[in-house]
């Protein structure tokens, strides 16, 4: 097994999913500023709205300059600088100020509206509208003022007034999606035009992404195991509530099941649904959990297991296979040209042969072997072998790199010098003089070869003469 990619801090954004936000963010800002800029064009001509869509006009002028000065606030933020900073805020507050200007020359009607919104009566449309359309400008404004603000008490009122603005948000589009469902409880009228609704939107949006770089919602951007569980929740916890609704005013209208039992299907259905995301989330850990194992455990280019896990590994078998009374063999392997190969042809060429030597070793080998890479160009495997049982995979392993070189058309051959050492189960050596002695032959091995190399070219040389 590979590992592959880079390793990443738990909470430290990905990149790619970084620039995919900021994408979504700008498209948002930019959606947002359109449909202000088609209803200030529909003020300065009102006859254009017979070519433009009817859902996009009829926003009220302050809410207009509201949101269109909040959007270039968030556009100037993107600047970073100290002097941009400012002017984002300076925007910010004249968005707040085209909000609640309005609604506070009207206080007396909006009191009175208010009054009969707590007692039950049902409010003029038309005079709520300013009240949300004021307060959704000005929870806006004061996140946007407090945009780049990370771990204080600022930062803290901005994801609460964040969370504010959301649920403002989805209580105006739920109303209105069910409104168009029909689904008992709502109302036909929207309390806001879709012009405004959509402009809510679509900087709610904006501004949730924003706040995802800093504050409790960054939570969304990491790489850890928290981020990719709450990137895969979140749209299921939005979307969930309004299914829900939808198929319980489904079941009712439609006499699928009879009345008394649709509280009970429903019920056990979303059982059903929670120990389905159960599973799924449980997988996702494991899954999650294994690859920290392999990351922790296992050497990123060969896929074997790294000095801490052959460490870890060996030391577990070798105490079964003492527990056991059984022999336990190391074979210590060197490749002898790595240099060579990473001088002549280059390191991608150096690492290409120990990813070869790598697979050798797991082709020639048992499962349940621990095959490790301890050094650049060093590994180890450790298992229940006898004297003849090493001394035979060492040779079957040499056997195997020779018919390697045979191939055709390439570029490198593999040389391997190999030790091995081994102790019954009466012995009171430890894996790491095991490993030691491996070493030692193996390095005697190494020698000798250099020997013979430098005899076969002093006779060479003689010969020449």
């Amino acid at each position: 097994m590979r590992i592959r990619g880079n390793v990443f801090a738990p909470n430290q954004a990905d990149p790619q999913l970084r620039n995919t936000l900021f994408v979504i963010d700008q498209v948002a800002i930019f959606a947002a500023v359109q449909i202000a800029l088609l209803n200030l064009l529909w003020r300065a001509f009102p006859h254009v709205d017979a070519v433009l869509p009817v859902g996009l006009l009829r926003m009220r002028l302050s809410t207009t300059l509201g949101v269109l000065c909040a959007a270039m606030a968030l556009f100037i933020a993107e600047a970073q600088s100290k002097s941009a900073l400012w002017l984002s805020r300076l925007f910010a507050v004249l968005g707040i100020l085209a909000g609640v200007l309005p609604v506070l020359t009207q206080a007396p009607m909006v009191f009175e509206e208010f009054s009969r919104f707590v007692k039950g009566s049902q409010a003029h449309p038309g005079q709520g509208a300013w009240v949300v359309s004021a307060a959704a400008l000005a929870m806006l404004g004061v996140v946007i003022v407090l945009i780049r603000c990370g771990d204080s008490l600022a930062s803290w009122i901005a994801d609460g007034l964040t969370g504010c603005l959301f649920l403002l948000t989805i209580v105006l589009l739920l109303e209105v999606l069910f409104g168009l469902a029909h689904i008992p409880g709502s109302s036909a009228v929207a309390l806001t035009s879709p012009a405004t609704l959509w402009c809510f939107v679509l900087m709610t949006l904006a501004v949730i992404l924003r706040r995802t770089e800093r504050g409790v919602l960054s939570i969304f951007r990491g790489y850890g195991m928290g981020s990719r569980i709450a990137r895969i929740l979140a749209p299921i916890l939005l979307v969930a509530p309004f299914l829900r609704e939808l198929i319980r005013d489904r079941l009712l209208n439609a006499n699928l099941v009879p009345q008394h039992y649709v509280v009970a299907v429903l019920t056990a259905v979303g059982t059903l649904t929670a120990f389905v995301l159960l599973v799924l989330l449980a997988r996702l850990i494991n899954r999650m959990q294994g690859e920290i194992h392999d990351l922790a455990l296992r050497d990123e280019l060969t896929g074997l297991y790294s000095v801490r896990g052959f460490n870890l590994l060996a030391e577990q078998a070798f105490r079964l296979a003492r527990r056991a009374q059984e022999p336990f063999g190391v074979l210590f392997i060197d490749m002898d040209n790595l240099k060579l190969i990473n001088d002549e042809q280059g390191h991608s060429a150096g690492s290409v042969s120990l990813v070869e030597t790598a697979k050798l070793l797991m082709a020639n080998f048992r499962e349940t072997d621990i095959i490790g890479r301890v050094g650049g160009d060093e590994f180890v495997v450790a298992g229940n072998f006898n004297d003849e049982e090493i001394s035979l995979a060492a040779e079957r392993l040499r056997s195997a790199a020779a018919r390697k070189n045979l191939m055709a058309g390439r570029r490198f051959s593999i040389s391997l010098s190999m030790g091995h050492a081994w102790a019954d189960s009466t012995s009171s050596e430890t894996l790491q003089s095991l490993i030691a002695r491996a070493d030692k032959a193996m390095y005697e091995e190494k020698h000798e070869k250099k020997r013979i190399a430098r005899a076969g070219t002093a006779m060479k040389s003689q010969v020449s003469i």
